[in-house]
Formats: structure tokens, sequence, C-alpha cells
């Protein structure tokens, strides 16, 4: 039997809840529940960001756009541990209202291929990573965004967008 790292503990048991989560959100709304989603994202940014300030006094900066914001969060997660490294992301703005991201190394596309596989389309995806982006724009610069998820390949990389609605 595998013994699991100590450090990779604590993402094993995320990972459950979070997929619990998300498989609980389809058997309720089937293929598209992502508005169930998007607010079960919503309150894990404003509570990951309120644990970080009020336990480990990292800061978290307001945002005037997507960008700013998306780029914050992305900062303090690396600072909390949520995320490795800021270069495993891409931003690229398509214009002032929309920012198109790529996310390398992904954690979460096993989940999607397997949903691929029982016949989902990938715009009926939900998406931890490109999900709690856009929460962390609505948190952070008051702008409220949809998000979708464009494309994923199993070696890798995932991408999706955030928009202003």
């Amino acid at each position: 039997m595998a013994k699991i790292p100590k450090e990779d503990a604590g993402w094993v048991i995320a990972l459950s809840w979070l997929s619990a989560l998300e498989e609980t959100a389809r058997d309720f709304h089937g293929t598209r529940p992502k508005l169930f989603c998007e607010r079960a994202y919503e309150h894990a940014v404003q509570h990951f960001l309120h644990v970080l300030g009020d336990e480990y006094d990292i800061q978290v900066k307001k945002a005037a756009t997507i960008r700013a914001a998306v780029e914050q969060y992305i900062q303090v997660g690396v600072e909390g541990r949520l995320f490795q490294d800021a270069s495993d992301f891409e931003l690229v703005d398509v214009n002032p209202f929309r920012v198109d991201i790529t996310v390398h190394n992904c954690k979460y596309l096993k989940s999607c291929q397997t949903l691929i596989d029982q016949g989902f389309r990938i715009k009926n995806l939900t998406c931890a990573r490109i999900g709690c982006f856009r929460a962390a724009v609505k948190t952070l610069a008051n702008i409220d965004c949809d998000y979708q998820v464009r494309s994923f390949n199993i070696d890798g990389d995932c991408q999706g967008y955030v928009e202003r609605i």
C-alpha cells in the first residue's frame, strides 16, 4: 500500500470534497450545475481570502479590472499555497471585458475527462480553477462576470475565459 505524502494529504481531501460538491450539483441540476457551482466558488474564494487575511496576515488588495483581480488572486493563491507557481497560469486580454486563461498542469483534468467520457460537452463543464477566478473578480473588483471552459487536453492544460456580463 502506498503512503500518501504529508504535503499531498490536504490536497487529496480538498479534491475529494470538491468532486463530491460538483457531482452533487450535477445530481440535482443535470448537465447544467453551473449556477450552483458558481455560488460555491464565491463562498470558497471569500472564505479563503478571509482566512489568509485573518489568520496569516496576507492582505488582499481590491482591483479595478478583470485581469488585475485574477492576477491578485493568483498572487495570494501562491502565497497561501493554493497554487504552486504563478507561471502555471497564462492570461491574455481579449478586450477590456474579457480575459482568456490557460491553466497549465491543472489538477482537475482527470475529472473533466471522466465527464467527457460520460457524454458531457466541454461547454457543460464546471471548473473550480476558472470558476474561482470568476469569483475572485466578483469579490476583488466587484465586476459580475461569466466564465466558460473552452478546451482542455488531458496532458495538462485547460483553457477558458472570464468575461463581464
